[in-house]
C-alpha cells in the first residue's frame, strides 16, 4: 500500500537487537495471536482467538519479516454470492491481484495462500488486504509461514478515516463496462476492487488508515436490499453478516468520517426528503459519538446528486464547518458497469476528495503528503550531495529524477518520491521504491513514460492494453460490448488472435445455464489449465462444445452466450498486449481439417509449387482451413511478408500442431524468397558435391518438376533469371 505515514527508523531495529523474538532459521507458521506486537492492521479487522477476522473491504494486515524462501498464509473463507474472492497482495512494493476460490457458496473453505516465492535474505514487507465486500465474503487469517523472524511493528498512520458506503464504496463494478447487463450484477467482486476506490485512494493520499463499512445496494435509509437494514444499522457492527451482535470497538477512534449515501435511498424512490435528512442527522451524529472529536464529511455526486438540498440543511443543523460537519461533492462518473464510477473516475474523485480533506478536515500539526517539483529537486540536490548513499537511497534518486525529467505536476505522486527519498535518506528501511500501482492515474505521455496503462483501439478493430512500471499487478481491459450466441449442438467454437509482448491471458465470462456468471481463462479452454500465454503471437481454436457440455454452460435453449472477454497482462517491465479477435462462432459442420491440404500439393512433408513473392496472406488463402494455418521460420516465429524456402506452415487446432510441411519456393535454393543468380550458384555446389542442401532446397531447384534435381533444372533457373 506504500503509506507515506510509515516510518521504520535505525532506533527501532536497535530495540530489536536488544531484545529480538526468537524463531528458527527454518519456515516457521504464526498464528496472530503469537505475531501480536509485530503486524499492523487496516480495517475494521478482529483478532478471534489466534485468528485474524479482515471481511471488511479494504481491511488486512501488514508485518515485515528478516528472512528468505517462501511466504504462505493459511485462510479460512467463505463466499455466499459468488465462489471467490480477491485481495490486494504487496510484497516488497510489487503488487498482486490475486483470486481466491471457495469452491462452493456457503461453505467454509481452508486454503493456503503463496503470497511469495523466492525471496532472498533480506528484509520484506508482506501487506494483504481484502478487496471483496463483506457482505458477500468472509476471510479469516489463520497463520503465516516464512523462514526467518518477524521484526518491527509498522507504525500506525497519522490519522484514521472510517469510510461509510454503499456499493461505490466497494467499487463495484469498476472494471466492467458502462453497458447494463443483467448477467453480471453491479457488485460482482471480479469487477470490484475495495483498494482502487475514491476513497482509498484519497486516505492514501493524506496517509491515513481506511476502515470501511459499506453494502452494495444499501442505503442511509433504504435502498434495493430487502432485509429491512441501513447503514444506521450495520454501523456499529465489525462485521454484521459475520456477527450480528459483534459491536465494533472503534479503537483507535477515527479523525475523519466520510460518509456517501444516497444513492440507492434517491433511485429506490422510497424515501421522502424528510426521513433522508432525519436519517444522515442520525447517522452523523453517531459517527461523531463513536469517534469524538472527528470531522464528519457527507459526500454525493459519483453516481448522480441525491436529496442535495436536504444534506446541506441537515449539515448545517448539526452546527457545519464550525462543528466538524461538512458536505462534498465528488465529480460524476457513470463509465463503469451499472453506471457505476470506472477506475479512472475513482481516481479523479479521490483527487478531490484528498484536496477537500487536506482544506478542511486535517489536524493542524498533520503533514501531508503532497509535494511540488521544486520541493522534490531540493531535496534531489540535497540526496546527490550525500557522501554515502545506500542502495535504497540510489533507488529512490533513480525514480525521484525521473519525475522531474518527466515535468511531472501530481502533486500526490511528487509526493509519495519525496516520502521515499525522504525515508532513505534517513535510513528507513521498508518503503516501497518501485514504481508504485497507486498512480496509475497520472498524467501519461503518449511514448509510454509514465507507470499506467491506457488502452487503445486501431482501425483493425484491434485493441492493445499497456501496462508500464514494474509489478506483477494485473491491469486488464474489457474487450467484448456485445454478448454473442452460439447453439452448444453446432459444434461451437471461440477463436482468439492475440498477441503480447509479456505473459497474458484472456478471462471469459459466459452466462450459464442458471443464469449465472461463469468465468473461465483461455489457457484452461484450451487444455493448459491457469498458465498465461507466452510472449508472442497466439491464433487459437479452441472447442468450447465438450467444455460447454460438461460445465452447464448452455441455457434451457441449448445456447452457449459469452458476455466478456477480457485481456489481463502482467510482468515487470513495460508490457503491451494487443487482441485482435475473440469471436464465438460455429463450425461449418465439417469440422477442423487435420491435414494440410490446398491448392498447393503437399508430398513428403514438403509444400510445392509456390511461386517466388508470394506473400504468407496469399499462400494462405489457397489452402483449406486457412484459420487453423500458421507460417512461421525455422525456429517456430512468425512471419509476415513473402514466404520463403525452408518456412515451416503448421495446421493448429486447440492449442495443438496436427500437421506441418516445409515450404518451397520455386527456384528458391537459398531460402531468401526470391530467384536470382545466388540459387544458381549455391545449387551447382550441391550437385557437385561441393555444399550440401536440404530436400526442400533440392525441390526448389526441380525447375522441370520431374522430381530430380539436375544440372539442366539449373540451366532452366538460370535462363529465367537473366530473360
Amino acid at each position: 500500500m506504500c503509506k507515506r505515514g510509515l516510518a521504520w527508523v535505525f532506533a527501532v531495529l536497535m530495540v530489536l537487537m536488544i531484545c529480538p523474538m526468537t524463531a528458527s532459521a527454518a519456515s516457521t507458521s504464526w498464528n496472530f495471536s503469537q505475531l501480536q506486537g509485530y503486524y499492523k492492521t487496516q480495517g475494521r479487522v478482529a483478532l478471534n482467538g489466534t485468528q485474524l477476522y479482515m471481511d471488511t473491504t479494504s481491511s488486512g494486515f501488514e508485518l515485515y519479516f528478516e528472512g528468505s524462501g517462501d511466504v504462505t498464509l493459511a485462510a479460512d473463507i467463505r463466499c455466499t454470492y459468488s465462489t471467490d474472492l480477491y485481495l490486494t497482495v504487496i510484497v516488497d512494493g510489487v503488487r498482486t491481484r490475486m483470486c481466491v476460490d471457495a469452491g462452493t457458496k456457503g461453505v467454509n473453505k481452508a486454503k493456503t495462500l503463496t503470497l511469495a516465492t523466492g525471496l532472498p535474505q533480506g528484509i520484506h514487507h508482506i501487506e494483504v488486504y481484502k478487496q471483496s465486500e463483506a457482505i458477500v465474503s468472509r476471510f479469516a487469517a489463520k497463520t503465516i509461514t516464512f523462514s526467518g523472524r518477524p521484526i518491527s511493528t509498522p507504525s500506525m498512520d497519522a490519522i484514521t478515516m472510517e469510510v461509510v458506503g454503499d456499493s461505490i464504496s466497494s467499487g463495484a463494478s469498476m472494471w466492467s463496462a458502462a453497458t447494463h447487463r443483467e448477467d453480471i450484477p453491479a457488485d460482482y467482486p471480479y469487477y470490484l476492487d475495495g483498494t482502487k476506490t475514491y476513497a482509498y485512494l484519497a486516505g492514501e493520499a493524506i496517509g491515513a488508515n481506511v476502515r470501511v463499512t459499506q453494502a452494495s445496494g444499501y442505503g442511509c435509509v433504504d435502498g434495493y436490499n430487502a432485509d429491512g437494514l441501513n447503514l444506521q444499522d450495520l454501523y456499529p457492527y465489525t462485521n454484521y453478516w459475520r456477527d450480528p451482535n459483534g459491536l465494533y470497538s472503534f479503537d483507535p477512534p477515527a479523525q475523519i468520517v466520510v460518509i456517501n449515501l444516497g444513492t440507492n435511498d434517491g433511485m429506490s424512490k422510497k424515501v421522502s426528503d424528510a426521513d433522508f435528512k432525519a436519517g444522515a442527522k442520525n447517522l452523523m451524529t453517531m459517527a461523531r459519538a463513536k469517534n469524538p472529536g472527528a470531522k464528519v464529511v457527507w459526500c454525493t455526486g459519483m453516481m448522480g446528486t441525491f436529496f442535495p438540498t436536504v444534506l446541506k440543511e441537515a449539515v448545517a443543523e448539526l452546527g457545519g464547518a464550525e462543528q466538524g460537519y461538512f458536505f462534498c461533492e465528488l465529480p460524476y462518473g457513470a463509465d463503469g458497469g451499472y453506471a457505476h464510477p470506472n477506475v479512472a473516475q475513482h481516481e479523479t474523485a479521490s483527487k478531490v476528495l484528498a484536496n477537500f480533506l487536506l482544506n478542511n478536515c486535517l489536524p493542524s500539526n498533520h503533514t501531508d503528503t503532497f509535494a511540488t517539483a521544486d520541493e522534490l529537486a531540493a531535496l534531489v540536490a540535497r540526496a546527490k550531495a550525500a557522501s554515502s548513499r545506500s542502495n535504497a537511497l540510489n533507488e529512490a534518486l533513480v525514480w525521484a529524477e525521473k519525475e522531474l525529467e518527466w515535468g511531472t505536476t501530481d502533486a500526490c505522486r511528487l509526493g509519495c518520491r519525496y516520502q521515499d527519498l525522504q525515508a532513505a535518506l534517513n535510513g528507513q528501511y521498508g518503503f516501497d521504491l518501485m514504481p508504485d500501482d497507486r498512480w496509475d492515474s497520472c498524467p501519461v505521455a503518449e511514448d509510454g513514460t509514465s507507470y499506467i496503462w491506457p488502452y487503445y483501439g486501431a482501425s483493425d478493430g484491434s485493441v492493445t492494453l499497456y501496462k508500464g512500471g514494474q509489478g506483477y499487478y494485473w491491469p486488464h481491459i474489457e474487450t467484448l460490448k456485445d454478448a454473442q450466441t452460439v447453439n452448444v449442438n453446432a459444434a461451437p467454437y471461440l477463436y482468439i488472435k492475440t498477441n503480447g509482448t509479456s505473459y497474458f491471458n484472456l478471462h471469459l465470462t459466459f452466462k450459464n445455464s442458471n443464469g449465472d456468471a461463469h468465468t473461465v481463462t483461455a489457457s484452461e479452454l484450451a487444455g493448459n489449465g491457469a498458465v498465461d500465454f507466452a510472449p508472442g503471437e497466439h491464433e487459437l481454436r479452441l472447442d468450447l462444445g465438450t467444455y460447454a457440455k460438461s460445465n452447464g454452460l448452455a441455457d434451457s435453449d441449448g445456447n452457449v452466450v459469452l458476455t466478456a472477454c477480457d485481456v489481463f497482462a502482467s510482468g515487470d517491465m513495460d508490457v503491451y498486449t494487443t487482441l485482435y479477435a475473440c469471436r464465438l462462432t460455429e463450425d461449418d459442420g465439417n469440422g477442423y481439417p487435420t491435414v494440410i491440404e490446398g491448392n498447393f500439393p503437399v508430398e513428403n512433408g514438403l509444400l510445392r509449387n509456390v511461386t517466388a513473392g508470394t506473400t504468407v496472406d496469399a499462400l494462405l488463402a489457397q489452402m483449406n482451413g486457412a484459420l487453423y494455418l500458421t507460417v512461421t521460420d525455422a525456429n517456430g516465429n512468425a512471419v509476415s511478408g513473402n514466404v520463403a524456402t525452408g518456412m515451416l506452415i503448421k495446421l493448429t487446432v486447440n492449442g495443438q500442431v496436427l500437421d506441418q510441411a516445409t515450404v518451397v519456393v520455386k527456384s528458391d535454393v537459398t531460402g531468401d524468397g526470391v530467384a536470382n543468380t545466388a540459387d544458381c550458384r549455391l545449387m551447382l555446389g550441391c550437385l557437385a558435391g561441393l555444399q550440401s542442401c536440404s530436400d526442400a532446397q533440392l525441390a526448389a531447384a526441380d525447375a522441370d518438376a520431374d522430381g530430380h534435381a539436375e544440372t539442366g533444372d539449373v540451366r532452366v533457373m538460370l535462363k529465367a533469371c537473366l530473360e
